[in-house]
């Protein structure tokens, strides 16, 4: 497979400065969500459904500027909950007694965010997870490079387990991972985790693959973290929508398990600046270097083979919005220059725990029986999360 053209003229091996500028573009080929482990309650925005959008409010501004009366009304409702809290909200701006002040911003909502808000009973359903803000742009939301730096590093792990030709097992007793050479009656599976694997058992697996674990003993010399050499920016501040994220399965009724979300629309393209501490890899100061070039053929490996396996089972129960995703991948993957990437929410813990690798007989390799979807009343109905593609451009 050919490296993706745009990258710094020359190749891997060649140009060997001690930084590495580039632009990393993206675009969202299905909405996407970064939690931010907030909550955004329902006291303070209020919903005007004929024009599908939603008004977000700044409760102590709306205090100050009510009247003394329907101050005292307004958080008389709040006390007794987020449903009449909402209805008091929208009382005062159907009347036009919701002063301009304390609307912060206006946001876009989906249908099906709308009607969710309508006929919500319970405080769960009437909160939505806003996505992060920049300090220096208040209320603006953007991507987080480090996001975006997760999925590099999970399509890189992959990367470097498959290239070794190695095998990750978990020594119970010694509580420890080792690597071996791989064997023929491997098969596809290389990494023997225990049945229930933790957090620290994950990192662990991490610093093992790629090289920072501690010699000997347990633990990991975080300096020698190869990812130490890759820095990404955050994105500008991008419009975003409200939306309503459902969970599908192919049996059960999921109608209750849903979530009130911003997001970025499909479609919406940022710009990072991915720099690359080359000299950090040459000189010992990393465990490994990571090319740029590399990393992006890494990407369409990895995640590659994810929506394919995604894809699959779209075709098994006919989710046709995720099909229209996985087809859209596709016809851009046929640019040798361009690369997939999941990012976000959703993004599953399929990535997370390198399942394509994993035992099909270990709890977290098996196939998932849900799936979250994004835009739809119906979750059979609604949109994969995360998916993007991107492109490197290497900058002078």
């Amino acid at each position: 497979m050919r490296g993706p053209r745009g990258l710094s003229p020359g190749g891997e091996g060649k140009g060997m400065g001690f930084l590495r500028s580039f632009r990393l573009e993206l675009e969202a080929l299905s909405p996407v969500h970064v939690g931010t482990g907030e909550a955004y309650p329902a006291y303070a925005y209020v919903p005007d459904f004929a024009k599908k959008e939603v008004h977000l409010l700044d409760p102590g501004a709306l205090l100050l500027a009510l009247p003394e009366a329907r101050k005292r009304q307004y958080l008389e409702k709040v006390a007794q909950g987020p449903k009449a809290a909402q209805e008091v909200l929208r009382y005062l701006y159907e009347e036009g007694q919701l002063p301009r002040k304390a609307v912060l911003r206006t946001l876009p909502a989906s249908s099906a965010f709308l009607e969710t808000v309508r006929s919500a009973t319970e405080e769960a359903a009437l909160e939505y997870r806003p996505l992060p803000s920049s300090p220096l742009a208040p209320y603006l939301p953007y991507l987080p490079g480090s996001s975006v730096k997760g999925s590099l590093r999970t399509a890189w792990l992959f990367h470097v387990l498959m290239e070794r030709g190695q095998v990750a097992e978990w020594d119970q007793k010694a509580k420890v991972w080792r690597l071996r050479a791989w064997r023929e009656r491997d098969g596809e599976v290389l990494i023997h985790p225990s049945r229930n694997p933790g957090l620290s058992e994950n990192q662990d697996f991490e610093g093992a693959v790629l090289g920072y674990a501690r010699k000997g003993r347990r633990g990991l010399d975080l300096y020698q973290d190869p990812f130490r050499a890759v820095r990404l920016s955050d994105s500008g501040p991008t419009p975003t929508f409200l939306n309503r994220i459902g969970v599908f399965h192919p049996t059960k009724d999921t109608s209750g398990m849903v979530l009130l979300a911003e997001t970025f629309r499909r479609g919406t393209r940022f710009v990072l600046t991915l720099r690359y501490h080359e000299g950090l890899g040459q000189r010992g100061g990393v465990s490994m270097p990571i090319p740029p070039e590399a990393l992006a053929r890494a990407l369409r490996d990895y995640y590659g083979r994810v929506a394919e396996w995604e894809k699959r089972l779209a075709e098994d129960y006919g989710l046709k919005k995720a099909l229209e995703v996985y087809e859209a991948l596709s016809e851009r993957l046929k640019d040798p220059g361009v690369f997939p990437l999941r990012v976000g929410f959703g993004s599953g813990r399929l990535a997370l725990r390198l399942a394509l690798l994993l035992p099909e007989n270990h709890p977290e390799g098996q196939e998932p029986k849900t799936r979250k979807t994004v835009g739809a009343r119906n979750p059979q109905d609604g949109y994969p999360l995360g998916w993007m593609v991107g492109r490197l451009q290497a900058l002078s």
